[in-house]
Formats: C-alpha cells, sequence, structure tokens
C-alpha cells in the first residue's frame, strides 16, 4: 500500500516522525509531503496575515505541488493531518485521480475559543474527506453535524520509542526534590492557581513550558523564572524524578484527555491528574493515579505522596502495567486508521 503523508513535518515540536514510523512498521509505503516551507520573509504582517487564512502565492504554490506529487506517485492512499492550507477544490482533484483521501485534526476547528480564520478552508472541506479521524470525542458529533462521511475517534497516543521507563536514567538534578512538576504551556484557565497554591503550601515545583513568565509576573509562581521548554530524554528524567507529574487540559481546545497523562505513565512518572470523565476511562483514581477537581484535593494528593513513599512507588507501578496491557500507543492508533482504509477502499496492487 502506497501513502503520502502529508502534513508540517517540522520538528518543533515534532508531530510527524512517529505517525510516519507507525505506518511503515506496520507495511505501509510511506512518502512524506512537508507542507511547511519556511521562506524569507519579506513583510511580517503580510506573512502573518496569509498564514492565518490560508491564501496567496506561497499556499497556490503548495497546493500545486501537492497535485503534482499525487500524480507523480500515484498512491492509493493520502493522509492529512491538521489540512488547514488546502481547500475544496484541491481535495477534489486528489480524490479524481483516484486516492482514498483521509485526514487526522490534532485540533479543535469548532471550539467557540478557537483562532478566528485558522479553520475556515477546512471547514469548507470536511465532506470532501473519505474520512476524518479526530483527536477528541467530542469532535465526532461536530464533524458528522459538519457533512463528514466517516468520522472516528483517534484518541491521543503515547510513543514508545520516545516515551520509556529507563530503569539506570540519570534524574536531571541529583540535588534537585521535586514535588510537582507541570510541563505544557500557560493557559488562562486555573492550573497557575493550582501551581501557586502548590509553592504557598511549601512544595517544590519544577515549571517547564511557554508563555509562562509574563502571565506568572507578580504571583507566587514567579520564583520558577524564567520558564524554559523541555524536550526528549530530559523530559522523560523530569517526570520520572518528580513525585507527581502534574496534567491540566486546555479549556481553549475542549480537552478532557490528552497525550500528556500517557506520557508521563510511560516514562515511569505519577501521574496527578485533573479529573475528567474521560480520564477516569483509562486509569482508576488512586490505584493507578491520582485525579483532583479542586486545589485542596491536590494539596491532600501532594501530602499524601510527600509522606507515603510506597504508596507513590504502588501506584506508578499499576499505571504502567494498566497502561501497557492496553492498546494506546501510536502504533495502535496507526493500526486503526489502517483497517479503516483496508476495509474501505479497493487498493491498488
Amino acid at each position: 500500500m502506497k501513502l503520502i503523508y502529508v502534513a508540517s513535518m517540522g520538528l518543533g515540536p515534532d508531530r510527524d516522525s512517529q505517525w510516519v514510523e507507525a505506518f511503515k512498521m506496520l507495511g505501509v509505503h510511506v512518502i512524506p509531503f512537508e507542507t511547511y516551507n519556511p521562506l524569507e520573509v519579506k513583510n511580517i504582517f503580510r506573512e502573518k496575515f496569509e498564514n492565518r487564512f490560508h491564501f496567496g502565492s506561497k499556499t497556490r504554490n503548495l497546493r500545486r505541488r501537492l497535485v503534482d506529487f499525487v500524480k507523480k506517485e500515484k498512491p492509493d492512499w493520502v493522509h492529512f493531518r491538521l489540512p488547514l492550507e488546502f481547500d475544496l477544490q484541491t481535495i477534489y482533484v486528489i480524490k479524481n485521480l483516484g486516492a482514498y483521501i483521509t485526514e487526522y485534526y490534532n485540533d479543535d476547528p469548532f471550539s467557540e475559543k478557537r483562532v478566528f480564520g485558522l479553520h475556515h478552508l477546512f471547514r469548507k472541506s470536511i465532506n470532501a474527506y473519505d474520512a476524518h479521524f479526530v483527536y477528541r470525542e467530542i469532535n465526532v458529533y461536530d464533524f458528522f453535524s459538519a457533512g463528514a462521511k466517516n468520522v472516528y475517534h483517534c484518541p491521543p497516543a503515547y510513543v514508545p520509542w520516545r516515551h520509556n521507563l529507563v530503569e539506570d536514567q540519570k534524574i536531571f538534578d541529583p540535588e534537585e526534590e521535586i514535588d510537582a512538576i507541570f510541563i505544557g504551556h500557560w493557559e488562562d484557565d486555573w492550573r497557575t492557581d493550582c501551581i501557586d497554591a502548590l509553592i504557598e503550601s511549601g512544595y517544590n515545583v519544577c515549571l517547564r513550558g511557554g508563555l509562562w513568565d509574563k502571565a506568572i509576573k507578580g504571583r507566587p509562581a514567579s520564583v520558577l523564572r524564567p520558564v524554559t521548554s523541555v524536550f526528549g530524554s530530559e523530559y522523560n528524567a523530569l517526570y520520572k524524578q518528580a513525585r507527581a507529574g502534574l496534567c491540566f487540559f486546555s479549556k481553549i481546545n475542549r480537552d478532557s484527555w490528552t497525550e500528556r497523562p500517557l506520557e508521563i505513565v510511560a516514562v515511569g512518572g505519577l501521574l496527578v491528574c485533573e479529573r475528567t470523565a474521560e480520564a477516569e476511562r483509562y486509569f482508576k483514581d488512586k490505584e493507578d493515579a491520582f485525579f483532583f477537581s479542586s486545589i485542596e484535593e491536590l494539596l491532600s494528593i501532594m501530602h499524601l505522596l510527600k509522606h507515603n513513599p510506597q504508596i507513590n512507588e504502588q501506584v506508578r507501578k499499576s499505571s504502567r502495567r494498566r497502561l501497557l496491557s492496553g492498546k494506546h500507543s501510536i502504533i495502535d492508533r496507526a493500526n486503526m486508521i489502517i483497517n479503516h482504509v483496508t476495509e474501505h477502499r479497493v487498493l491498488k496492487t
């Protein structure tokens, strides 16, 4: 089976190489098509405006290049990740060339708080795709309501070769005792209040991610500035080292589950997570993870973990067993997509 995988293929952060690798591991002949094209910027305002609303010569050239690439490679299947730049006409041209068209949408194009203009082309093209695989369970109904033919919930996943437990892994800083760590972007919700409360209660908190420095100025969490990003083995080591790996869900994107909890558990960390119904379908509260719905509950959990290391270790082991016994990896998600395509498309030989 020949697949053209269409996505940014960017490295900061890298959201695509694991999909390409997973499809390859499952026997698919994958040919990536990179949509990210960092041309010299002559007019920053114009560039940002064109990128936001997906028009201009750069976008037109991208669509032409993809159509020409499909004509050349003659794939059985074209799969997009977050196809913001492609209009209805382009999708129909590719379909008329004989390819089965699917896409994976890891953003929320129907959120009331979505970025204005960013998803407008995609929303007009929804009914042209043969199948949609959506990151958020709530979007299944949204996509059907917008005219989609086939919509499937393709939940967040962890990447086994990136997020795994290395028993003899050195901790990030042997002199630093970390009670709780949060790695992720700032958002104007209660996450800053939670971090402030932990600091004011005397816990040693580690914070990594984007947009934090300005937001926490003048607050208890300001002692953590400057807040920098972290990736790779350092990301894994910090979660493993901390007593609690915190997880908050984006309200802008209407998240109730993300990759983060799976990654925390996969690297040997202990998940302390904002409570949602979806989260509690993955892990049992107080057996595989700890869930909180208030700052008081979070502080109570932290007190328990700080003074009961045996409970900490027991829950870590239980959560990893549960994770590894289920189908939560990127390979499982890729297999789900392949099974759909195999069932619905008479593949070329």
